[in-house]
């Protein structure tokens, strides 16, 4: 069974996270693996120097991808991450993962491959849908009753809920099932249906994470509950105080990314791996990652 990860790099203020990401993945779980970073067809040619290099280092493959599916009531970037998903692609197992994370430990997928499934981490807290009566117009609209299943959020007072997961990391079974159905199609299909209706109220910026789960209701999967390290947010996290392990950490945004010394690797790494005349070029281009780091080397 092949597990291959990706991501999307929407616009030059996304290639360092990108550029981070695909290291840390190659850090931890080496090279025998496919990593595809997703770019809006509009963005594809303006793709920087740096980050073509070092993809091509990290040996992740560049693909643009179409937005015209994405016919939203209104604009929503968060929907680019459900466009990507539903591109073809020839291994077993997908995952998606935000752009402002980092792998710190290795991940595995294997409970994924053999039927049709979700695999995700619970949200920290209920940002949508605290009461289960939220659930029931979205979940009408396609003729499914309220699941029986609960999850308990991440952080806070570890609420259990309906189940809603952090959308920062979807795993799936690429295979469609046998009346030819695959999770990001009905993903996708999902969350337009959500947007346009008129009365499912204040559902963005979490229309991706309502639709996923009524998504895998629509498919009959499996709903598989990874452990929180798997998609673990730094934020209001004390960098020095015991964490279970954190096998992908999402820092959400660079302040909290250079406070934790584990991803402060990932970018030391990242330059190691930058050939040397293209380095002040990669500092640049992270920026406020490095921020002190970048002003001494600048001196």
């Amino acid at each position: 069974m092949q597990t291959g990860y990706f991501f999307v790099m929407d616009g030059q203020r996304f290639e360092a996270q990108s550029i981070l990401l695909a290291t840390s993945l190659r850090m931890q779980m080496g090279d025998d693996f496919p990593i595809i970073a997703y770019v809006p067809e509009a963005s594809f040619n303006k793709i920087t120097r740096i980050a073509r290099k070092m993809m091509t280092i990290l040996k992740v493959d560049i693909r643009a991808f179409s937005t015209e599916a994405g016919t939203w009531a209104e604009k929503y970037p968060h929907g680019n991450k459900i466009l990507a998903s539903v591109q073809p692609r020839d291994w077993d197992v997908s995952v998606f993962l935000d752009s402002d994370t980092v792998c710190l430990s290795p991940m595995d997928f294997s409970d994924c491959g053999e039927t049709p499934c979700l695999a995700a981490v619970p949200e920290g807290v209920p940002t949508w849908g605290r009461d289960d009566a939220d659930w029931i117009l979205p979940y009408s609209l396609f003729d499914l009753p309220l699941p029986s299943e609960r999850v308990q959020m991440a952080r806070g007072r570890r609420v259990s809920t309906l189940p809603y997961f952090n959308g920062g990391m979807v795993a799936f079974k690429e295979a469609p099932d046998a009346e030819g159905k695959r999770l990001p199609d009905l993903w996708l299909d999902t969350a337009l249906t959500l947007d346009h209706h008129p009365d499912l109220p204040k559902k963005r910026p979490w229309l991706d994470q309502i639709s996923l789960p009524i998504a895998m209701a629509r498919l009959g999967g499996k709903m598989i509950v990874k452990p929180t390290g798997y998609n673990y947010s730094l934020y209001r996290r004390d960098a020095l105080a015991d964490h279970p392990t954190i096998n992908l950490a999402h820092y959400h945004m660079p302040a909290v990314f250079r406070k934790w010394a584990a991803c402060r690797a990932v970018s030391d790494a990242a330059l190691d791996r930058c050939p040397q005349k293209l380095r002040i070029h990669l500092r640049r281009r992270f920026g406020t990652f490095l921020k002190q780091d970048w002003a001494e080397a600048a001196e």
